[in-house]
């Protein structure tokens, strides 16, 4: 699923044509590529409906006590809109953590690192939209060096 020269997905920014290849296409269920994404004991499981030079747009579920792990970075902005449950939105380099509920969107800008926790008793469920490419062979190598760091949390 890898490619291992960069180790960025084969789908990425390519899917569901190469950027020379786009064209108008409804995305049916069947289209979507499902994968696991994680590290630890925190593994999401992520849908891509559309990932292309200039847009990513996927959905994320995270269990109740979970977390997608390794903290990511992007070099374009990205929104989430919460559709089930609540995220804790974390920024590790900054401390700074965003509760959003049911019909909240979150803006993270480019270059800002992020992770999301599911402190509650329900699945977490989301959609991304992702500007630009997903990630680049740069952003791949600062997140396999990520420190995964404990969040306490208090409601």
């Amino acid at each position: 699923m890898m490619n291992q020269k960069n180790k960025i997905p084969w789908w990425a920014s390519k899917y569901p044509f190469p950027p020379d290849k786009k064209k108008p296409m409804l995305i049916r269920q069947e289209n979507e590529i499902y994968f696991s994404y994680g590290k630890g004991n925190d593994i999401v499981t992520c849908e891509i409906f559309i990932s292309t030079d200039n847009i990513l747009l996927s959905a994320m579920t995270i269990p109740p006590g979970q977390s997608f792990q390794p903290p990511d970075i992007h070099t374009g902005d990205e929104m989430y809109y919460i559709l089930k449950g609540i995220a804790s939105v974390y920024n590790p380099e900054t401390g700074q953590i965003i509760d959003a509920a049911v019909d909240s969107v979150v803006f993270i800008p480019a270059n800002c690192w992020h992770l999301i926790y599911n402190f509650s008793e329900e699945d977490t469920y989301l959609c991304a939209v992702l500007e630009g490419q997903p990630w680049s062979p740069e952003a791949i190598s600062w997140v396999e060096k990520a420190e995964l760091k404990p969040v306490g949390y208090k409601n």
